[in-house]
């Protein structure tokens, strides 16, 4: 299952969607209001098959169509019970909520690069042709914070892509200043695109130039998207075996270095490389990294330099066999040490 994203052409669209948008806040209110009563009068929590009698008839009243109204039940729904708590109601206002329309393939036609949804036909920039097998299940027209609109589809393609080389394996050790660095030596760097545009954000802020604050974010957004996407296509092609250590930001996002720390967007790129290893039937391991960087990959004893406040120190030698390591790339070894480890065992 893959999800391809499409941004909408047509800006005389733009007012019909946002009326679709308005329709699906007010059905995922009425739905919510249904569930919350339901559970104050009986304590049961509603399954999205009873949902779907909430929303019958909808759509001859609404812009939307009936597979999207029983889509808002049923999402609504499997957000409430999944959370365990009531979801907040949907509203247009400023800061609360950004357009979505979701639909499912019933209702939905898609062509050289034209949607069709109930009788309105949207073009999109076609970045990206589909699969010739693929099979659309669901998907979403959805609004971000510039007010553009994207066309989102979710499909199943039975073609895979060609798997990495057999035998090839790697390890990354995830950092600030190089984002990843791995066991063959190679590192992936990228300046922070926090401080680079930290200036400009500042001055719009400072003088209420809120379009101006919404595309440096979007900018920011876009470059760190596109290159996690390049580094984790290259090593998805490259390697049947990814492995990964554990980082944890949440320590380091207490310290001095919180921009950088969430400027790296670690996350991401471990999302990135978990589906894109699967795709290419290559395999995805994610390790305990404790003492990655303090043990020697040569004779595994623990002489590194250790804290925060050696962070600073990239090169060290081995007191013990006299190796000396570059510490990111020692750490990246270690980790695929761990890794097997995690294998065999």
């Amino acid at each position: 299952m893959l999800t391809y994203k499409y941004r909408i052409k047509d800006s005389n669209k733009i007012k019909v969607l946002k009326q679709m948008a308005s329709d699906t806040n007010f059905l995922w209110n009425h739905v919510n209001g249904h569930i919350r009563r339901r559970w104050k009068e009986s304590r049961f929590h509603t399954s999205p098959f009873d949902a779907n009698k909430f929303v019958v008839g909808a759509s001859s009243v609404l812009s939307i169509a009936s597979p999207t109204c029983q889509a808002i039940a049923e999402e609504c729904a499997t957000r409430t019970k999944k959370a365990k708590k009531f979801v907040r109601f949907r509203t247009a206002k400023k800061g609360r909520n950004l357009g979505w329309i979701p639909f499912k393939a019933a209702s939905f036609k898609f062509k050289d690069g034209e949607a069709t949804y109930n009788k309105q036909h949207f073009k999109v920039w076609y970045s990206r042709m589909l699969p010739e097998d693929a099979k659309i299940k669901v998907g979403s027209f959805t609004e971000d914070s510039r007010g553009r609109w994207y066309l989102n589809i979710t499909f199943e393609a039975e073609s895979a892509k060609a798997p990495a080389p057999e035998g090839t394996e790697v390890a990354l050790d995830l950092g600030l200043k190089t984002v990843a660095t791995t066991s063959k030596g190679r590192k992936y760097e990228r300046e922070n695109l926090t401080r680079k545009y930290q200036e400009k954000l500042a001055k719009a802020q400072k003088f209420n130039k809120k379009r101006i604050v919404k595309a440096v974010h979007s900018k920011i957004k876009n470059i760190r998207q596109d290159f996690n996407h390049k580094v984790s296509t290259e090593l998805a092609k490259e390697n049947r075996l990814v492995i990964v250590g554990d980082v944890d930001s949440s320590k380091l996002a207490k310290t001095n270095m919180a921009k950088s720390t969430y400027d790296a967007g670690w996350y991401q790129l471990k999302t990135f490389l978990k589906y894109k290893c699967q795709s290419r039937s290559g395999v995805f391991l994610e390790v305990n990294e404790r003492f990655s960087s303090v043990t020697c990959s040569t004779c595994h004893q623990k002489t590194g330099p250790s804290g925060l406040s050696d962070l600073g120190i990239r090169e060290w030698q081995c007191s013990h066999c006299g190796e000396v390591h570059d510490r990111d790339v020692n750490a990246a070894v270690n980790i695929l040490r761990f890794g097997h480890e995690s294998l065999r065992a």
